[in-house]
Protein backbone atom coordinates (compact mmCIF):
# COMPACT_ATOMS: atom_id res chain seq x y z
CA UNK A 1 0.00 0.00 0.00
CA UNK A 2 1.26 3.47 -0.89
CA UNK A 3 1.77 5.72 2.13
CA UNK A 4 0.93 9.39 2.51
CA UNK A 5 4.62 10.41 2.38
CA UNK A 6 5.06 8.41 -0.83
CA UNK A 7 2.04 10.15 -2.37
CA UNK A 8 3.42 13.54 -1.32
CA UNK A 9 6.79 12.66 -2.86
CA UNK A 10 4.93 11.69 -6.05
CA UNK A 11 3.16 15.06 -5.97
CA UNK A 12 6.50 16.86 -5.66
CA UNK A 13 7.89 14.74 -8.51
CA UNK A 14 4.90 15.65 -10.68
CA UNK A 15 5.46 19.35 -9.94
CA UNK A 16 9.17 18.89 -10.64
CA UNK A 17 8.30 17.53 -14.08
CA UNK A 18 6.15 20.60 -14.75
CA UNK A 19 2.77 18.97 -14.22
CA UNK A 20 0.02 20.86 -12.38
CA UNK A 21 -0.83 19.81 -8.86
CA UNK A 22 -3.99 17.82 -9.50
CA UNK A 23 -5.22 14.64 -7.92
CA UNK A 24 -5.11 12.99 -11.37
CA UNK A 25 -1.48 14.03 -11.97
CA UNK A 26 -0.45 12.82 -8.52
CA UNK A 27 -2.29 9.51 -9.01
CA UNK A 28 -0.47 8.95 -12.33
CA UNK A 29 2.91 9.81 -10.80
CA UNK A 30 2.27 7.56 -7.77
CA UNK A 31 0.92 4.68 -9.86
CA UNK A 32 -2.44 4.89 -8.10
CA UNK A 33 -6.02 5.44 -9.07
CA UNK A 34 -7.65 8.76 -8.32
CA UNK A 35 -9.68 7.13 -5.48
CA UNK A 36 -6.38 5.82 -4.09
CA UNK A 37 -5.12 9.39 -3.69
CA UNK A 38 -8.49 10.73 -2.51
CA UNK A 39 -8.50 8.08 0.25
CA UNK A 40 -5.53 9.92 1.82
CA UNK A 41 -6.19 13.46 0.53
CA UNK A 42 -9.93 14.01 0.02
CA UNK A 43 -9.59 17.39 -1.73
CA UNK A 44 -7.05 19.24 -3.79
CA UNK A 45 -6.76 21.78 -0.98
CA UNK A 46 -5.87 19.11 1.57
CA UNK A 47 -3.33 17.71 -0.89
CA UNK A 48 -1.78 21.14 -1.61
CA UNK A 49 -1.44 21.98 2.09
CA UNK A 50 0.21 18.61 2.74
CA UNK A 51 2.55 19.07 -0.25
CA UNK A 52 3.73 22.45 1.03
CA UNK A 53 4.28 20.93 4.50
CA UNK A 54 6.29 18.10 2.93
CA UNK A 55 8.38 20.56 0.97
CA UNK A 56 8.99 22.77 4.02
CA UNK A 57 10.00 19.68 6.00
CA UNK A 58 12.57 18.90 3.30
CA UNK A 59 13.83 22.50 3.24
CA UNK A 60 14.02 22.68 7.04
CA UNK A 61 16.05 19.49 7.25
CA UNK A 62 18.53 20.89 4.72
CA UNK A 63 18.64 24.30 6.44
CA UNK A 64 19.24 22.69 9.85
CA UNK A 65 22.08 20.63 8.41
CA UNK A 66 23.66 23.85 7.13
CA UNK A 67 23.13 25.95 10.29
CA UNK A 68 22.40 23.55 13.11
CA UNK A 69 19.16 23.19 15.05
CA UNK A 70 20.14 25.68 17.77
CA UNK A 71 21.75 28.27 15.52
CA UNK A 72 21.56 32.03 15.98
CA UNK A 73 19.30 34.12 13.70
CA UNK A 74 22.30 35.35 11.68
CA UNK A 75 23.44 31.74 11.10
CA UNK A 76 19.93 30.75 10.01
CA UNK A 77 19.77 33.60 7.49
CA UNK A 78 23.21 32.60 6.19
CA UNK A 79 21.95 29.03 5.79
CA UNK A 80 18.86 30.23 3.91
CA UNK A 81 20.96 32.29 1.50
CA UNK A 82 23.39 29.40 1.01
CA UNK A 83 20.50 27.01 0.38
CA UNK A 84 18.82 29.34 -2.13
CA UNK A 85 22.04 29.74 -4.09
CA UNK A 86 23.49 26.22 -3.90
CA UNK A 87 20.81 23.58 -3.24
CA UNK A 88 19.30 21.47 -6.00
CA UNK A 89 15.98 23.14 -6.76
CA UNK A 90 13.30 22.48 -9.37
CA UNK A 91 9.72 23.64 -10.05
CA UNK A 92 8.41 21.54 -7.15
CA UNK A 93 10.13 24.04 -4.84
CA UNK A 94 7.47 26.54 -5.92
CA UNK A 95 4.62 24.34 -4.65
CA UNK A 96 3.12 27.24 -2.71
CA UNK A 97 2.25 28.79 -6.09
CA UNK A 98 0.55 25.65 -7.37
CA UNK A 99 -3.02 26.91 -7.11
CA UNK A 100 -4.12 30.54 -7.54
CA UNK A 101 -7.14 29.99 -5.29
CA UNK A 102 -4.95 28.64 -2.47
CA UNK A 103 -1.95 30.92 -2.95
CA UNK A 104 -2.65 33.16 0.06
CA UNK A 105 -3.18 30.21 2.39
CA UNK A 106 -0.14 28.32 1.09
CA UNK A 107 2.01 31.46 1.27
CA UNK A 108 0.99 32.03 4.91
CA UNK A 109 1.74 28.40 5.71
CA UNK A 110 5.14 28.62 3.96
CA UNK A 111 6.06 31.89 5.64
CA UNK A 112 5.02 30.77 9.13
CA UNK A 113 7.10 27.61 8.89
CA UNK A 114 10.19 29.22 7.32
CA UNK A 115 10.11 32.58 9.14
CA UNK A 116 12.90 31.55 11.56
CA UNK A 117 15.27 31.33 8.56
CA UNK A 118 14.56 34.78 7.08
CA UNK A 119 16.52 36.91 9.57
CA UNK A 120 13.48 38.96 10.53
CA UNK A 121 14.41 38.98 14.22
CA UNK A 122 17.84 40.50 13.54
CA UNK A 123 18.13 44.10 14.69
CA UNK A 124 20.34 46.66 13.06
CA UNK A 125 20.61 50.29 12.04
CA UNK A 126 18.38 51.46 9.17
CA UNK A 127 21.30 50.86 6.77
CA UNK A 128 21.90 47.41 8.25
CA UNK A 129 18.19 46.59 8.06
CA UNK A 130 18.21 47.55 4.37
CA UNK A 131 21.22 45.26 3.86
CA UNK A 132 19.34 42.39 5.53
CA UNK A 133 16.30 43.03 3.33
CA UNK A 134 18.58 43.02 0.26
CA UNK A 135 19.98 39.67 1.38
CA UNK A 136 16.47 38.27 1.68
CA UNK A 137 15.62 39.55 -1.80
CA UNK A 138 18.80 37.97 -3.19
CA UNK A 139 17.91 34.63 -1.61
CA UNK A 140 14.25 34.72 -2.65
CA UNK A 141 15.21 35.77 -6.18
CA UNK A 142 17.79 32.99 -6.37
CA UNK A 143 15.20 30.50 -5.13
CA UNK A 144 12.69 31.49 -7.81
CA UNK A 145 15.33 31.64 -10.52
CA UNK A 146 16.87 28.29 -9.63
CA UNK A 147 13.47 26.59 -9.37
CA UNK A 148 12.51 27.93 -12.78
CA UNK A 149 15.95 27.68 -14.43
CA UNK A 150 15.85 31.17 -15.93
CA UNK A 151 19.42 32.46 -15.49
CA UNK A 152 22.23 30.02 -16.22
CA UNK A 153 24.82 30.93 -13.58
CA UNK A 154 27.87 28.76 -13.25
CA UNK A 155 29.11 27.61 -9.86
CA UNK A 156 31.67 30.42 -9.67
CA UNK A 157 29.10 33.12 -10.35
CA UNK A 158 26.78 31.66 -7.73
CA UNK A 159 29.65 31.53 -5.24
CA UNK A 160 30.45 35.21 -5.84
CA UNK A 161 26.80 36.21 -5.35
CA UNK A 162 26.70 34.12 -2.17
CA UNK A 163 29.85 35.91 -0.93
CA UNK A 164 28.22 39.32 -1.56
CA UNK A 165 25.07 38.28 0.34
CA UNK A 166 27.05 36.86 3.26
CA UNK A 167 29.16 40.03 3.41
CA UNK A 168 25.96 42.09 3.61
CA UNK A 169 24.81 39.97 6.55
CA UNK A 170 28.13 40.53 8.32
CA UNK A 171 28.03 44.28 7.59
CA UNK A 172 24.47 44.55 8.90
CA UNK A 173 25.56 42.89 12.12
CA UNK A 174 28.39 45.39 12.50
CA UNK A 175 26.28 48.51 11.88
Amino acid sequence: MTTKPEILDAALAALGHGHPLTIDAVARQAGLTKPGVVHHFPTKEVLAVAVVDRLVDRWTADLESRAGETSAPQDRLRAYVDFALTADLDPSDLALLSDVRLRDRLNRQWTERLRPWFGEELTSSPHGRAALQAVRLIADGAWFDRALGIIDLDEGERARILAVALRLIDEAGAS
